[in-house]
């Protein structure tokens, strides 16, 4: 089922993004400023160790806090600590020769940590402490969906536990109480990008139960909202630094590669490398729109092929990264972890046949998106 859908009823890319603008000048009007106290302290713990970003970026991981604390707290009770080497061993050879036994026995793990339905009991007036983040971290960590997420987090972690009961938890309740204020402006402006959603979380379970990607594909509402806001403010926060980078390079995902035929891209360190067989493959369009406007484009099948890059050699190298929505701000940690400097396109619709669909939809971006991107439009 296509949960989302950037060109429905009639609407355009423009109006979206004007939307998308709007709405995150109203969060940091609003709530920006109120976190600066938590800003400053972190950044001085962090300093030593820590190249240090704009504040805007560290409230975004405040306000991720906040989510993963909504969408995941109830399900922590799930996480068996005498099972700790089961979940590490499972992850740590997710992507090994075994990749498809393992992921039948995490398909297990995996659901048993997500079967209790979340009545999000956080909405209400809870103060949560040190121990309850410690729980949500192992409980994230486990299931091995927010890998780069979880190495922010636990950043935090550590500069909280140098804090007074109080500090932590006024805290998560700053983190937390921002949650409802995203959750109405999303059900207010963005709810019609999400024709499918209530329907596909309602029935997914269903098809997807034993599966390993029983949690990604089980993001709420909320988490929709939170990386389609937050993303055009990452990216404004990182666009004059991509500006500034010597080359730039575009990751399509393997969905956008026409469904027709097998796909004939040759295997390169950075991913596949279109080799235009096809000219109804979207692929196949970016690629030359790369080689009019001087910038790269890669195929990426599966997000371990950046992991393996050497950071080292990704030092001024600007990136857009193109996701469908639940992806697009662990897209942007994950490229800041490998030293890329970070920029992103929505897909129009989610198509894959691994999470959505039954038969793979070969999926779109808007091109002048992403060449009002590439050359400062």
């Amino acid at each position: 089922m296509i949960t989302y859908n950037l060109n429905i009823d009639g609407q355009n890319y423009e109006e979206y993004y004007s939307t998308l603008k709007r709405l995150e000048k109203m969060i940091i009007d609003k709530d920006c400023n109120k976190s600066k106290k938590y800003i400053d302290d972190f950044k001085i713990y962090i300093k030593n160790f820590e190249e240090l970003k704009d504040d805007k970026y560290y409230f975004i991981e405040i306000i991720l806090i906040g989510v993963l604390f909504y969408e995941y707290i109830d399900y922590t009770l799930n996480f068996k600590p005498y099972l700790s080497f089961v979940y590490n061993f499972l992850n740590k050879n997710r992507n090994s020769k075994f990749k498809s036994q393992i992921d039948i026995i995490r398909g297990k793990v995996n659901t048993s940590l997500y079967t209790i339905k979340n009545s999000k009991s956080n909405s209400k007036a809870t103060s949560y402490n040190i121990d309850d983040f410690c729980k949500l971290i192992k409980w994230l960590d486990a299931t091995y969906d927010f890998k780069d997420e979880v190495i922010r987090l636990k950043i935090w972690y550590k500069f909280l536990k140098t804090k007074s009961t109080n500090y932590i938890s006024f805290f998560f309740d700053f983190a937390l109480n921002h949650i409802k204020y995203i959750k109405k402006l999303g059900e207010d402006n963005l709810i019609n990008y999400l024709p499918n959603l209530e329907n596909y979380l309602n029935t997914y379970r269903k098809y997807h139960y034993n599966k390993e990607d029983i949690i990604y594909c089980g993001k709420g509402f909320v988490q929709y909202y939170f990386n389609m806001i937050f993303s055009e403010l990452m990216n404004d926060i990182f666009r004059d630094d991509f500006l500034n980078t010597d080359r730039k390079i575009v990751f399509l995902p393997a969905c956008m590669t026409q469904d027709k035929t097998p796909c004939k891209r040759s295997n390169t360190s950075y991913g596949g490398k279109c080799n235009f067989c096809s000219s109804n493959c979207n692929v196949n369009k970016i690629s030359k729109l790369g080689k009019k406007y001087n910038f790269k484009v890669y195929i990426i099948e599966h997000e371990t092929t950046l992991s393996s890059l050497d950071i080292n050699e990704n030092k001024n190298i600007g990136i857009i990264g193109i996701a469908c929505i639940p992806n697009l701000i662990s897209g942007g940690f994950k490229a800041l972890r490998l030293g890329f400097i970070p920029q992103c396109v929505v897909l129009d619709y989610c198509g894959c046949s691994n999470h959505w669909l039954y038969k793979k939809h070969m999926t779109k971006i808007n091109e002048n998106r992403l060449l009002d991107i590439i050359l400062n439009n």
